[in-house]
């Protein structure tokens, strides 16, 4: 019976090693949307900022589950969203860029900004590149 008890204990302790990602620390705006982050110079006050920010532009919707991932390498923000894979349309792409022109713009000072598309283990399929700065496409 020993034995038993010490398998089924192994068992829920690898279960739960090989179930824990690292997507960062969790910032949770309500019940429905939270933002991952990590990095250096990355804190909670910068990912609540994000998250705000994305419930005023209705990214964040009361009706929608919703997950950012937010990782800074150097001086570059990476953002991932959490997106169904099916349900990504023509001209998408495009969006999430533009979206993150404005994001650089209004939540991170205008630093540099990258976009990915992810499921929803924050595995990206989609690697969307740079978002640049509203202010940068005149240059």
């Amino acid at each position: 019976m020993k034995k038993y008890k010490l398998l089924l204990l192994l068992a829920i302790i690898a279960v739960s090693i090989t179930s824990c990602e690292n997507y960062g620390k969790e910032y949770k705006l309500d019940s429905k949307h939270n933002v991952y982050y990590q990095g250096e110079g990355v804190d909670e006050a910068l990912a609540k900022k994000l998250a705000n920010y994305l419930k005023e532009q209705e990214y964040f919707q009361d009706s929608i589950n919703s997950t950012v991932q937010l990782v800074k390498v150097k001086d570059t923000f990476n953002l991932n969203f959490v997106v169904d894979e099916s349900k990504i349309v023509a001209g998408t792409a495009n969006n999430f860029l533009v979206f993150g022109a404005f994001i650089s713009e209004n939540v991170f000072n205008k630093a540099p900004v990258t976009i990915q598309l992810t499921d929803d283990k924050l595995e990206p399929f989609k690697n969307l590149g740079y978002a640049k700065p509203l202010s940068d496409s005149d240059k």
